[in-house]
Formats: C-alpha cells, structure tokens, sequence
C-alpha cells in the first residue's frame, strides 16, 4: 500500500459487511485505501481505523480526518 493512495470514506456506509462492532469504538461507516475496503472506526483513544475481520489498522489520520470533513460536506 503506498502512502499516496487516497482514502474514500463513506460515512455511515456498510460497516457491517467488513466487521462487527467492536466494545469501546465507534462505527462510522467505511474507507477505501486502493483496492482495499473495510469498515471506518474510531478507537476509544480517538484513532481512525480501518477494520477487517476484527484485525484493526491505523489509518493515516491526516488524510482520515481529511476525508471525513470532505464527506460531511456531501
């Protein structure tokens, strides 16, 4: 995965598809990093992730919490 690949979220997207919720985050939708896509989630210490399967990986938080203002906007 290469650090410019951008991040496509869609807030309150399909979560569920990709993981179940997990006790202490909050689900907000999903992200797209390439070709890869799983569940959004903010981790009780306030970390944007992407969850697959239960298997959480920290996303890039600049480009997460950019792309979490551009989809407030829609």
């Amino acid at each position: 995965m290469s650090n410019r690949d951008r991040l496509t979220v869609t807030l309150g997207g399909p979560w569920r598809l990709y993981s179940h919720p997990l006790a202490g985050w909050e689900m907000l939708g999903t992200v797209q990093r390439g070709m890869q896509i799983g569940a959004l989630a903010r981790s009780p210490a306030g970390v944007l992730a992407q969850i697959n399967a239960g298997a959480a990986r920290a996303l890039d938080q600049r480009k997460a919490l950019a792309s979490l203002q551009v989809g407030n906007k829609s």
